[in-house]
């Protein structure tokens, strides 16, 4: 896949976390969760951080919600040296399972390589017609190394904060938007928004 990563190379000042951990509004997650509203059945996938606070609020919106953490799992086996190859097993659930993934920032957090294998197991998963919400860290993450993983915690009316997840530690990579375009090209874009804290997001279709 022709993405150019870049690993971003200087240290996050505490200035910065204080700015970036600012709640926002998120129009991707109110059109995500339109998308489910005359589905009797509809169930979706979320990539983790586990956050109770998302189960519940999900929970509401959607007929059933799964939760399979690979931010936990990457680092695990990271941590112990295993291949990453392994980690996706855990991705096995059956062909067209799911009306919506909510893949957050996972993909800032993979090589090109393991984006392409995450994005063909979630192509595989999501039903025809299933949409998919990815967040994106702004431009400005490309001069930090390493910041805290958050994870995006859903508010009342779609608003989400970063909740600091510091035992986690995976690295990060820095894309432009039309490299994720490009690492999500099985799926049709939908939308794009950049907030106000330099969070980008974006809704993709399985057509």
């Amino acid at each position: 896949m022709a993405t150019s990563a870049i690993v971003t190379n200087r240290s996050l000042d505490n200035t910065y976390i204080e700015d970036f951990s600012a709640d926002y509004a998120s129009d991707a997650l109110r059109l995500f969760i339109a998308n489910f509203q005359q589905l009797q059945d509809s169930q979706v996938l979320d990539i983790g951080p586990v956050c109770g606070d998302n189960i519940n609020f999900l929970a509401q919106q959607v007929k059933r919600i799964y939760v399979c953490d690979m931010f936990t799992r990457l680092d695990r086996d990271k941590r112990k040296g295993l291949q990453s190859g392994r980690v996706w097993r855990h991705l096995d659930y059956p062909a067209e399972t799911f009306d919506g993934i909510l893949l957050w920032d996972l993909c800032d957090r993979l090589d090109d390589r393991e984006v392409g294998r995450l994005v063909d197991l979630c192509h595989t998963m999501i039903k025809q017609g299933g949409i998919l919400m990815l967040s994106a860290l702004g431009e400005q993450v490309k001069d930090v190394t390493q910041p805290v993983i958050n994870c995006f915690v859903i508010k009342d009316d779609f608003r989400l904060y970063l909740r600091p997840q510091p035992h986690l530690h995976l690295p990060l990579y820095g894309r432009q938007n039309r490299d994720v375009l490009s690492m999500l090209a099985p799926f049709r874009p939908v939308k794009s928004f950049t907030c106000r804290n330099g969070v980008r997001e974006f809704l993709f279709r399985r057509d």
